[in-house]
């Protein structure tokens, strides 16, 4: 199993060059999670995200499962939370 700090290295090989990375991590559904943002500060829309497989160490930009799967809902699916969020902190 990848440690925080390998997943971060691998995300930063992946993320294009003019994306910085955000020093806020979380994991969920066996993946670590994060966030990459432009030089201004803005974080792309839509609700997609970096992560790194925790076993595989595979980095993918994607749409993770929400929390609510209901039909009626008001908001864009973007807007719920990701299922099995969960925030964590890098230790040295």
């Amino acid at each position: 199993m990848l440690s925080l700090k390998e997943a971060i290295k691998i995300v930063k090989e992946n993320i294009p060059e003019h994306q910085i990375l955000r020093k806020s991590y979380a994991e969920a559904q066996g993946k670590y999670l994060f966030v990459a943002e432009n030089s201004q500060g803005m974080i792309p829309p839509g609700g997609f995200c970096w992560t790194v497989n925790k076993k595989t160490g595979e980095c993918k930009f994607e749409f993770l499962e929400r929390e609510s799967q209901n039909l009626k809902r008001r908001f864009p699916i973007s807007f719920y939370p990701i299922k099995g969020y969960k925030k964590i902190e890098l230790t040295e």
